[in-house]
Parts: structure tokens; sequence; C-alpha cells
């Protein structure tokens, strides 16, 4: 039997190298085009191939889309692609570096998942394209810049669709393995490049295992680029006020430098990540973001990008605003509840690896026992009766290390940071992760859609919209008696806005993200050097 397991994938090797897809760049030629706007009769815009060969080089272009592209082990195909980019980026700040905040450029990065890549007729280049030119009829005050970042998501010919299935852990594999120095230090220039214009706008989003290879891509450098944050705005302020009660006039000088030296420090920390990171159906398990949700939770950490003023000017940390409306997210986690792709093939195929984890010892369970202790800290700075406090106990609600590598992170419901409710009638709502009906006494706050008045009844709604097309009311709701309330959001969506794992670039999906996280409330997203602050313990 093993000897079997051993052959049978060296004689059918000569079989699946002809249903291979090629690891090729697709984008040398044309590394950076101009993406039509929409159409005045809103007819549906040119994605042909034809459209996509017309290249970006006019800094009055409203919408540009540029390409990078690596290999399967991570490394670019061509740096140009990069350069490219980041000419796009320096030319659209050039533009508008003397121009109102509202018309700094907005880049948005896209990672795409399993079965695509970067060819003229993939899917998601063109949905992508769609999305780019949906953004910008949303915000045409402001040029839109789409990077769009491919790699062999796709392994087998669509013509084999059941190998194609198979090419699963493959895939996985490579999503896990990509992430590294090239694609790490490529998203730090994008935004770094995108801040030398202190109100452009930076997002990452990454779609399947395309969230997976941004998670591990950006994770490590994000915490260190916030702890880096927090020590030189804490020196500067220290500083600061060192500068202003010395006498000595050397002393003075000194720390004046110093407080300069690591404002500096702490800005181009804030500058080199982006202002939000999105994960659309991810499809890596929930131990890719326990690290983070940890860190920001033991740490207190607050994100209030809306905030102005002297303080943040200087990148000296500030305290957090009493308002919890000022509390924003840096990083969201979003899934559809009929996502089956993660919520069903994910722990089937997380299975096996996980018995040879847990053969080996490797998971961890809870336990009270010293050194062996395991658990899940919990912050929400609007808890009334505490801040900060642990699961780590069954009866507390925590889980083992094994449970997290079963599921992905937004359908874990001990991680999710908010609810989605949707109107069923005039007066009812229904929690889209949970089925739970909740009655609204007053029925104009279905009928209007408006957040004031369902906040009456005491519902901690963060943002109100409609479906464009059924004008359907939803709300997104802080979670009740939630444990995750740091700056990473995690929720459940309904099927209504997002149908399955992979129809993503839909109208609905991307009105319900410019509503709930670019224009909350009819108040859209400035970048002021946001800051990440730290709650008392």
């Amino acid at each position: 039997m093993n000897l079997a397991k051993c052959i049978l994938p060296i004689v059918l090797l000569p079989v699946l190298a002809g249903c291979h897809v090629p690891l090729k760049p697709y984008r040398l030629d044309h590394p950076a085009i101009v993406v039509p706007p929409m159409a005045s009769d809103e007819a549906p815009p040119d994605v042909s191939y034809a459209a996509q060969k017309k290249d970006c080089v006019n800094a009055s272009t409203p919408i540009c889309l540029a390409f990078i592209e690596v290999d399967d082990m991570g490394e670019f195909f061509d740096k140009g692609e990069l350069d490219t980019a980041l000419a796009v980026i320096r030319r659209a700040n050039d533009r508008t570096k003397s121009s109102p905040p509202e018309n700094a450029p907005v880049v948005i990065t896209f990672i795409h998942g399993w079965k695509n890549n970067a060819a003229h007729d993939n899917d998601n280049v063109k949905g992508f394209m769609r999305a780019l030119e949906q953004i910008y009829e949303r915000n045409q005050a402001r040029q839109i810049i789409g990077i769009y970042i491919g790699w062999r998501g796709d392994l087998i010919r669509s013509y084999f669709p059941i190998s194609r299935q198979f090419s699963y852990y493959n895939r996985e594999a490579t999503a896990v393995r990509v992430p590294g120095v090239t694609v790490s230090s490529a998203l730090a220039q994008i935004a770094a490049r995108t801040h030398e214009n202190r109100h452009g706008l930076v997002v990452f989003i990454g779609h399947s295992f395309g969230g997976l290879l941004l998670e591990r891509s950006v994770s490590e450098a994000t915490a260190s680029q916030i702890a880096q944050q927090t020590i030189f705005s804490q020196q500067a302020q220290e500083t600061a006020e060192l500068s202003k009660s010395s006498t000595d006039a050397h002393e003075k000088d000194a720390a004046e430098q110093l407080r300069r030296d690591t404002t500096v420090a702490a800005k181009l920390a804030s500058d080199s990540r982006a202002d939000l990171v999105i994960f659309i159906n991810p499809a890596g398990a929930a131990t890719e973001s326990k690290q983070m949700l940890d860190f920001l939770a033991d740490n207190g950490y607050r994100y209030q990008p809306g905030l102005a003023g002297d303080e943040m000017q200087a990148n000296v940390m500030p305290a957090p605003s009493a308002d919890r409306d000022a509390d924003r997210p840096l990083i969201v986690s979003l899934t559809s509840t009929a996502d089956l792709a993660t919520k069903v093939a994910l722990p089937i195929g997380h299975g096996l690896p996980y018995l040879g984890f847990k053969n080996g010892g490797s998971f961890r369970n809870l336990s009270q026992e010293p050194g062996k202790r395991y658990s899940l800290q919990c912050f929400d700075p609007h808890n009334e009766k505490h801040a900060y406090w642990n699961l780590d106990t069954k009866a507390a609600g925590g889980l083992s290390q094994g449970s997290y590598y079963l599921s992905s992170t937004p359908h874990m419901q001990i991680l999710q940071s908010h609810d989605m409710l949707k109107a069923t009638g005039p007066s009812q709502m229904r929690v889209s992760s949970t089925g739970q009906l909740i009655q609204i006494r007053d029925a104009r706050a279905i009928a209007e859609c408006n957040r004031d008045l369902l906040n009456q009844q005491g519902l901690n709604i963060v943002s109100t919209f409609r479906l464009y097309d059924t004008q359907t009311c939803f709300a997104v709701q802080e979670r009740p008696n939630r444990c995750n309330g740091t700056p990473y959001w995690v929720m459940e969506i309904d099927p209504d806005v997002v149908p399955d794992h992979s129809t993503i670039f839909t109208q609905r999906l991307i009105s319900f993200l410019i509503d709930t996280f670019f224009s909350t409330q009819g108040r859209p997203l400035v970048r002021i050097t946001p800051q990440l602050m730290k709650a008392p313990h």
C-alpha cells in the first residue's frame, strides 16, 4: 500500500504535466493599463483583451491598473512591474500634492485566490477592473489606482475539472510559501509611496488563498510597524516634555533633536502599512489570525484614523477618544455564511494535516498548569464591566489550539467582532450568522434604514446600508458579549451580499464595503496620520 502511494504520483506526473497552467508572467508588455470609466448610459464597461493594452502614462487618467507578478517561490518575474506601479502612484501624488485632502489618490491592491492568475481573460482581472470603475463612480474627486498582484493560483487547466479540484493542497502550500521578503517589501513600498501624500489612502484586499497569502505577507510586518510606532511616539512625547522642562541649553537641544528623530521614525512606521486590510472569504486557518488578535488585544490597541489636531500631526501618541464611533478597523475579515469552500472544504482539507499535528503533539489544549496555559486574550474598550479578560477554560468559552486550525477566522463565532443584520420585515431583522430574529420597536428605523433610530433600542449599530437593487436594509452591529473588540474586525456576512466563495466582484459587495468602511454614515474615511492608541490596562 505504501509502495503504491509512492509510485502513483510518479506515474501520474507526465499526465498531470500536460494539464498544468504554465508558470509565466502575463503583463510584462503592459504592466500598467488605463481602466475606462463607466459610460454615461451605464453601459457595461469594456474589459476586453483589446481594452487591456492601453498603457497608463498620463497623470490625469482617472483609473489606472498596475500588475505585479510573482512565481511559485514568491520572487518577481520582473521587478520592473513594481517600479511601474510605484511610478503611477508618484505621478498621481505629484498631480494632487497641492489639492484638498478629498482629491488625494486611493490605491487598492488586490491579491487573487485559487484557480486565478493575471491572464487577460481571467475573471478576477475583469472583475477587479469593474470594481475600480464602481469605486471611481462613488469617488470621482479622487484618482483610483488598482494594483493586481498575480501568482499561479490556477495550476490545472479548467477542462480537467476533477484534477483541478485536487490542486487544493498544492495551491494552499504555494499561498503559504509565496509570502516573504519580495511580497512584503512590495506592499510596504506601495503604502509608503502612497503616503508621500499624507492624505492618500491605501487598501489591501485578499480573496480566498489570496487572503491567506496577504495575511502571511502583512501580519508580521504590521505588528512590527505598530510596535515601532508605539515606542517611537512615546519617546517623542517623553522627549518633548523633557525639552520643555529642561533649563540646560545643551540638554534641551539634544532632547529636541531626539524628539524630531523619533517623530520621523514613528511616521515612517505608520506610512509603510495600509490604512485598511480586507480579507474576503479567506481560505486560511484561524491560527493565521489568532496571534495578531492576541497582540492587538493584549496591548489594548484602538484605531481612530479620523482624529485630527496638533498631536496627530506630530505623531505623538494621543489618548483614545471616548466616542465609540471613532473606533475603526485596521483589518477586516469577512466571509459569506454560504461560503462552503471555507465552511466545509477547508475543515475537510485540513483534516489529515490536523491528525498529523495532533499525533505529533503540536497542538496545545486548554490547561491551567504552569507552562501549558492556553487561552484567547479578549479586549473590548466598549465593555462596561471590564476591558480585558481571558477565555482559558471550556466553561468560559475557550477553545483548544487545534480548533483554530480547523476553521477560517470569520467562521469562528468566538473571534467574531460584529454581526450583520438583515431586515426581513417592516419591524424585524435577522442576524445573518446565527438566524436570530430581532424585533425592531420603531418601524421607521427599517423604513429609513436609520442607524440612530436602531440605536435607540440599544443595538450598538455601527453602520447601515441598502442593497442598490432591492433596497433591502442591512446593518452592521457590534456583536453582543464579544471577546474581540480590537481593530481586527471579524464577521460573517449575508448571502444576499456575497452569495458564495467566488462571486465577489458584485455591485452589492462593493457598495457594502464603501458604505461600511470608506464612507460610514456619509462620512468619508480621511487619513490624518492615523495612529493606533493603547487603552489603559
